[in-house]
């Protein structure tokens, strides 16, 4: 059969699609322009970046490394692919060497089309310039002409890069957002320093405490590192890891989902894993690489790479789930020692004071997605629950049972104290129906106000949790029932209707006035419910009163000073408005709760 010649042919981008274009923002191409520096035994490097991106703007690396030839320019610096380890793994000064790839020299063109090298190296000085153009043909490349300028010079060895004709567009970062980014991602040594903008790049100080990271991964191979607990969640949390003292891969929780810790504790995480069997050499005397082109990963596919992610990912559920325990412990003792919380506990009976306890502190456990001011709220209406005349009359009829009645109440007792926390969703979420269906009534103009007003009386937690009728003050009951007839007499219309105060102290408490659906609510009502206020104050000061008047419809003079008669204390409302009060707060338990 015939046969016929083939060959390869380029692409003008085959170098782009190689690795420029993965230095496509100016931290990353600054990022390995300082490596090249680093490997080169430079001790001190100066960027300096320019005020506005336009047609003068350049950007300047120089460095006080060994600087290069003009022959080591032509055979080494414009040897695109160069193995730059393949003289030893370490330079002349015993850094181990960070590059490899030899392609992070052309980086200056992921953000820019021309670069003007300058270097010197005992006493002779080397300058070429190169433009993006000059790349377009791959296949004449190997015998392109560059100019290569030689002179003598005085200067001390080192390398200068200009980065001109900016990319239109390019998005210039802050000096210290650069900063910040080349100290991290470059080897932290005394004897090598960055300095942008004539300012230094430090460490930004994370405060928290810090733990050390250094054991073996089984079939992988020695690992170390460390992570810190940070005191406040961080913009870019997780473990970094480091091959050689550079950064490969950025913070990053190995595909663990933040939202699943509602302390947020996996936020709080920094820290870096420095994983050298990343960049191994082989049995067979050769490096098999592990690192992307790019330097911004690691091959997927690799076994040692896939060991690696798969130990990284359940060292770090470890150490989440072990911070979401203490996190957990922490919140919930301050919230079971806060003073409104102890004192109540302390003050239920003893029978059932520990099973409170307990279900308390099983709730709070399980609120991490809340805030404290959230979980108090909880907390205090489950313990409500516990304070309720419903329990006590439980405890009453235990007491008064013969034995074998008290044992079936006691056994009844624990088991709805044990089972509260999973009830408390089931009883919110009938609350609320009861709420919607009451809203239905109202809304359909069919229930009358004798039949809402007891409604109201006879279900407290609609206003608010914890209510309880003033009649069981019955020192009080029996001055007012006194002064009320006297103070009425003739206008037994005006007189309000309804006296609650909370449960736990008596230290609130709330004056209803209902009037008729068909009764403008006048200031003449707003008066007299204000006045009734100031009788009760007087037999009782050191109670806190809240007073409302509820109507269907209002006159203007009344609305006119609404906001103002709220701010004292005194609240307009109609029978729809106290339900949908009360739906939006048992709403907001049921999110607490994520149903």
């Amino acid at each position: 059969m015939p046969q016929e010649k083939a060959h390869f042919s380029f692409s003008p981008r085959i170098l782009e699609h190689l690795g420029i274009s993965a230095y496509n923002s100016v931290r990353k191409c600054l990022g390995e322009l300082v490596a090249n520096a680093y490997d080169a035994d430079a001790h001190e490097i100066r960027i300096s970046l320019p005020d506005v991106i336009d047609e003068n703007a350049l950007i300047t690396i120089s460095d006080d490394g060994v600087g290069m030839s003009a022959e080591d320019l032509r055979t080494k610096y414009l040897y695109v692919g160069r193995d730059r380890r393949e003289g030893g793994d370490r330079t002349s000064e015993g850094r181990l060497i960070i590059g490899s790839k030899g392609i992070g020299k052309l980086a200056g063109f992921g953000i820019a089309s021309r670069i003007r090298l300058t270097t010197r190296h005992n006493g002779k000085q080397s300058q070429i310039t190169i433009d993006k153009s000059d790349l377009d043909n791959i296949s004449e490349l190997a015998g392109h002409q560059f100019d290569l300028t030689i002179a003598e010079t005085e200067k001390s060895n080192g390398t200068s890069i200009e980065l001109l004709q900016l990319h239109e567009g390019l998005h210039l970062p802050a000096a210290e957002v650069v900063r910040r980014h080349l100290h991290r991602a470059l080897p932290s040594k005394a004897d090598f320093r960055i300095f942008v903008e004539n300012v230094e790049c430090t460490a930004e100080d994370v405060p928290g405490a810090r733990h050390e990271i250094s054991t073996t991964i089984p079939g992988v191979g020695n690992l170390n590192g460390f992570y810190i607990i940070a005191q406040g969640r961080q913009t870019s949390p997780g473990f970094a890891v480091r091959v050689r003292g550079r950064i490969v891969q950025e913070p990053s929780l190995f595909g663990l989902d933040t939202r699943t810790h509602g302390f947020f504790t996996a936020e709080k995480i920094v820290g870096e894993f420095y994983a050298e069997f990343l960049d191994p050499e082989g049995h067979d005397g050769k490096r098999h690489d592990l690192i992307k082109t790019s330097r911004d990963g690691f091959l997927e596919d690799s076994d040692v790479v896939q060991r690696f992610e798969g130990w990284a990912k359940n060292f770090i559920r470890e150490v989440i789930q072990g911070l979401d325990e203490t996190e957990t412990k922490k919140r919930t003792d301050a919230l079971m020692d806060a003073p409104g919380i102890r004192d109540r506990l302390l003050a239920l009976p003893p029978h059932i004071r520990g099973t409170a306890t307990k279900v308390v502190r099983g709730l709070v456990g399980k609120l991490s997605t809340a805030s404290d001011d959230d979980a108090m709220n909880l907390v205090e209406w489950v313990l409500r629950y516990y304070e309720s005349n419903v329990l006590r009359e439980l405890m009453n009829a235990i007491a008064s049972a013969d034995i074998n009645e008290a044992v079936k109440l006691a056994e009844l007792v624990g088991a709805w104290g044990l089972s509260q926390l999973n009830s408390v969703a089931g009883i919110i979420e009938t609350q609320i129906n009861i709420i919607n269906r009451l809203e239905e009534l109202v809304s359909s103009n069919k229930a009358y106000e004798i039949d809402l007003h007891k409604l109201i009386e006879t279900n407290l937690w609609l206003v608010r949790e914890g209510l309880e009728l003033w009649s069981s003050d019955r020192p009080l009951k029996t001055v007012l029932d006194g002064q009320i007839d006297t103070l009425y007499k003739d206008r037994a219309h005006l007189r309000p209707d309804l006296i609650c105060r909370s449960r736990d102290d008596g230290s609130h408490a709330l004056i209803i006035e209902f009037k008729r659906p068909s009764e403008t609510v006048t200031m003449e009502h707003v008066t007299q419910a204000l006045e009734y206020e100031g009788l009760i104050k007087g037999h009782r000061p050191n109670v806190q009163f809240s007073t409302f008047v509820v109507g269907r419809q209002y006159h203007p003079s009344v609305l006119a000073v609404r906001d103002r008669m709220a701010n004292a204390g005194l609240n307009l409302g109609s029978f729809a408005e106290i339900l949908q009060m009360a739906r939006i707060r048992f709403e907001k338990i049921l999110g607490i709760l994520g149903r």
